[in-house]
């Protein structure tokens, strides 16, 4: 069926509303090649059952429309069903889209309007199988986001926000959300989550050239917030054995089952945190306002850009933000030479509680400031339109343990002795 081929039309009328001149009309139309009309249900019924057409026109009372496209729709999903009505009720035409009907027309109607609503509920349905049918060659799934999370210094809270960051894509989005945890000798996703296993990331390098569900259903772990994770290698000598090519076959396994895949990653830029890089989407880079920390942030932009290591969307991420005594948003952003993308604000009793407890601070401390960041910066990873730079609390929240704000200024000196 498309748009630029003749369409099988089936219209079901009332017996005195037969001969309507949308309806001989419609059936004169070169666009129309079969069309046939009836008045009486039943047989529109068994009409419809057997000769299977493109699109069936119901013009009756509303109650009879509905309970006959509801008919349609469970016996023959694919048809597309049209309603006429003469009720312009809110409620009347919800409960026609509610029982299949693909458009609902006010009466009077012309054919050129029949047509004009064929035409454009057909572009929708070709619009949607296409898409199944891409999705069919990659053995039912798509293609997911890869998002990887990194920090040029230890200690900035890269699994905080991955975790975090995981757990909150999963709530607001309701997509199949995977969290991998590349910090290959000493990760510590599992211990933010509170899950452990003997099965590892170690488990799929082993067999990284024949992953398939089976396989990966054994291996990945599933959170109660409904994350799939992947725990890093139990070993830390394990690290040095792992090559690009067993990391692009995990990832080419993951991206293919899962709506996003979150990369927490280690301090080093070895050839796998490199061959992560190159396939991200997004590239969270978090830092905390100190000094050491804002130094290195620039040495890696740099060297991101030097040497082209990624294609995908850098975004700075400002951690412990704002804190008592520290570097300037202005200052950090002028140091930088690149805007910072999101903070998220210092709450130190909040998060080590959350972390003690293998529990996620969007899940132990919903309403917290923390919390409402770390969402916004999910909802920015997901596409969405968001404010994601936040100095207070939303009123009504708490504010944490911020406990003060940065002052201008302060370190700008400083900053500019590591730049030269």
């Amino acid at each position: 069926m498309a748009i630029d081929e003749t369409l099988r039309v089936a219209v079901v009328t009332m017996p005195d509303q037969i001969d309507q001149e949308w309806i001989a009309r419609l059936g004169q139309d070169p666009r129309v090649g079969w069309m046939e009309r009836v008045a009486i249900l039943s047989t529109g019924l068994e009409m419809v059952t057997q000769s299977r057409p493109d699109v069936v026109i119901v013009d009756r009372p509303p109650v009879e429309t509905e309970q006959f496209i509801r008919q349609i729709f469970t016996s023959l999903p694919t048809t597309i069903c049209i309603a006429l009505t003469s009720l312009t009720d809110v409620n009347v035409v919800r409960r026609l889209m509610m029982a299949g009907a693909r458009d609902v027309l006010v009466r009077p109607v012309r054919h050129v309007d029949v047509l004009q609503s064929m035409n454009a509920v057909i572009q929708i349905e070709q619009d949607r199988r296409s898409r199944q049918m891409v999705s069919s060659d990659h053995h039912g799934y798509g293609r997911g986001k890869f998002v990887v999370v990194i920090s040029p210094k230890g200690g900035a809270g890269t699994t905080v926000v991955s975790t975090n960051m995981a757990v909150a894509l999963r709530q607001i989005s309701s997509g199949r959300v995977a969290l991998a945890d590349f910090g290959l000798q000493f990760g510590h996703v599992g211990t933010h989550l509170n899950l452990f296993s003997r099965h590892t990331l170690q488990n799929l390098l082993a067999k990284s050239d024949e992953i398939d569900d089976t396989i990966l259903a054994g291996v990945m772990q599933q959170h109660g917030s409904g994350v799939h994770v992947l725990l890093a290698p139990s070993s830390p000598e394990v690290a040095g054995d792992i090559t690009r090519e067993q990391i692009s076959a995990v990832l080419d396994s993951l991206l293919l089952r899962y709506s996003y895949v979150i990369a927490d990653t280690w301090c080093v830029l070895d050839e796998v945190t490199m061959a992560l890089l190159e396939r991200a989407d997004d590239v969270l880079v978090v830092t905390t306002p100190e000094i050491p920390a804002l130094k290195n942030v620039k040495f890696f932009l740099e060297y991101l850009a030097q040497h082209q290591l990624t294609r995908g969307r850098v975004s700075i991420v400002l951690n412990r933000f704002p804190s008592v005594d520290s570097v300037s948003l202005e200052d950090v952003q002028q140091h930088l030479r690149h805007p910072i993308s999101a903070n998220i604000p210092s709450a130190g009793q909040l998060v080590t509680y959350s972390i003690n407890r293998g529990v996620p601070v969007v899940l132990s401390h919903p309403q917290s400031w923390v919390s409402q960041s770390l969402r916004k910066l999910a909802a920015y990873v997901a596409g969405e339109q968001v404010t994601t730079i936040s100095l207070e609390p939303e009123k009504g929240k708490g504010r944490d343990n911020a406990g003060g704000q940065p002052r201008r200024g302060l370190f700008a000196s400083l900053l500019r002795q590591t730049s030269r």
